[in-house]
């Protein structure tokens, strides 16, 4: 699987603080937005710019495929784990360490789950003072995107829509229709007319793009997409649209105060070690996370539980989200990598444990007619399902501070998202939970955060910046116990 070590920001080389920008969005879903996306991000980068990819929403994958072709960090923007000003200074801190950002929307551009559209990509865009790249699949219209078009901007004129990229055009005869009545009816310039060719789409399963390709074929595809669209976009008219971004922002003096705040490299002498499963079935991480860890004064150290025989020398482990069903036999047949987890957290070693990293940990995994034994720390057994047993926003409560453990002190309440096909089979009564389940599925329907010894393992994805106590309350706990294991 490809390096999550990429740089978060380089040099800093702006001595102004310009944020130059363009938010991806389109009139629906499915309409090409993270192909063109990916597109961009890597021709882009081969003009020698460097990209900041942020992707709207809780998302693993897309980020992923964007870290690879912008060479970048991607980061996540979302409005329920994060208050506007947050955001905006999120997008800010890590926008200045570069030459252009490229925010990928989520969904369509009016979608929200409110009637008001507090949600939407629109309001995201307005927030961060983005012009609007409209994507717009014309695969069945032509004289008819006009009235699609003129909504959108009659709808909300706050949101400042600068150009189309028409995507699914099928032939010349189509493009030349579809260019007349856009000039003829709208001010709005065209940046790309994509033809409808397959070869352009990238794969999707159910949980979005694939995560499961090795380094080598996910560089492959990029490079490969990308060449082939670079004739169908006006990659000059898109950096210029993303010269109109908004150049000041209310309340802030000095951007560039947000940027080097963020970027100061934090240095500890007694650094702990965080192992992090990685590989193709663990790789679903926040950066956001990892930067946190790091700021923390943390060395992670990868490993994987697919192909190392053994663990490497760590006081932690962080065992995140993936596809460990589809590889489920390739971790079953790592017998001394499973074994030797297991006896460590025996041993008290902390761990904690995401989604993948839960069913990981549990006995086995059952998947399309396969039955592959797993580490076996935890007494259940985990059942595949073909819809989605627990899919959206989390909202989680500590039972009590009762615990006994700084990990949890002070943490009234954290936002996560769930996405799982699976649940558990195991005794109702055979472990404590750590959390109360206010919104979402989580193990239970009622409590996620299965407790065993200096493990806590559940199906919510956390996301520090929403719950910024989480992973400083837990660094704090492996310290504790760190330290009386150096005492005993």
């Amino acid at each position: 699987m490809f390096d999550i070590g990429i740089k978060a920001a380089g040099r800093y080389k702006k001595k102004s603080n310009r944020i130059n920008g363009i938010y991806i969005s389109a009139a629906k879903r499915n309409s090409g937005k993270t192909t063109i996306s990916i597109a961009l991000s890597r021709l882009l980068r081969n003009r020698g710019l460097s990209v900041q990819p942020f992707k709207k929403g809780p998302d693993f994958i897309d980020p992923m495929w964007l870290n690879i072709a912008s060479g970048r960090r991607t980061y996540n923007l979302d409005f329920y784990f994060m208050s506007k000003n947050k955001i905006r200074n999120h997008f800010i801190s890590h926008s200045l360490g570069s030459e252009i950002s490229i925010v990928e929307g989520n969904h369509g551009l009016h979608d929200s789950f409110d009637i008001y559209g507090k949600s939407s990509n629109a309001e995201m865009s307005k927030l961060l003072g983005l012009p609007v790249i409209l994507i717009i699949d014309v695969g069945e219209l032509n004289r008819g995107v006009i009235p699609l078009i003129l909504g959108f901007q009659e709808f909300d004129k706050e949101v400042d829509i600068k150009g189309l990229i028409l995507n699914k055009v099928h032939s010349k005869r189509h493009e030349k229709n579809l260019l007349r009545a856009i000039k003829y009816y709208t001010d709005l310039k065209v940046v790309g007319n994509i033809p409808n060719n397959t070869e352009f789409s990238v794969k999707q399963r159910h949980l979005g793009l694939l995560s499961t390709l090795s380094a080598e074929e996910i560089e492959k595809l990029v490079e490969e997409m990308s060449s082939k669209i670079s004739e169908y976009i006006d990659l000059d008219s898109i950096v210029k649209i993303s010269k109109t971004a908004q150049k000041s922002y209310p309340g802030i003096k000095n951007p560039r105060d947000l940027f080097l705040k963020n970027n100061i490299k934090r240095t500890s002498r007694n650094k702990l070690k965080i192992g992090l499963a990685y590989d193709n079935a663990f790789n679903f991480y926040y950066n956001e996370n990892l930067e946190a860890l790091e700021d923390l004064g943390c060395e992670i150290i990868k490993f994987s539980p697919i192909d190392d025989k053994h663990l490497p020398e760590v006081d932690a482990l962080y065992i995140g989200g993936g596809f460990p069903e589809i590889f489920s036999g390739d971790l079953q047949a790592n017998t001394a990598i499973r074994k030797e987890i297991k006896q460590k957290i025996e041993e008290w070693l902390p761990v904690y444990a995401e989604c993948g990293g839960l069913m990981y940990l549990c006995k086995s995994i059952s998947y399309e007619n396969n039955f592959n034994e797993m580490v076996g720390a935890i007494d259940a057994d985990v059942k595949l399902t073909k819809k989605p047993k627990g899919h959206g926003y989390t909202k989680l409560t500590p039972y009590s501070y009762g615990t006994g453990s700084i990990w949890f002190d002070k943490i009234k309440l954290i936002k996560g998202h769930e996405f799982h096909h699976s649940f558990l089979e195991m005794s109702p009564d055979r472990y404590n939970f750590v959390f109360k389940m206010k919104k979402g599925y989580g193990v239970d329907g009622i409590s996620d955060g299965i407790a065993y010894k200096n493990v806590l393992a559940g199906y919510t994805h956390m996301y520090s910046p929403s719950s910024p106590g989480w992973f400083k309350n837990w660094i704090a706990f492996i310290r504790q116990i760190k330290a009386k294991a150096v005492i005993r």
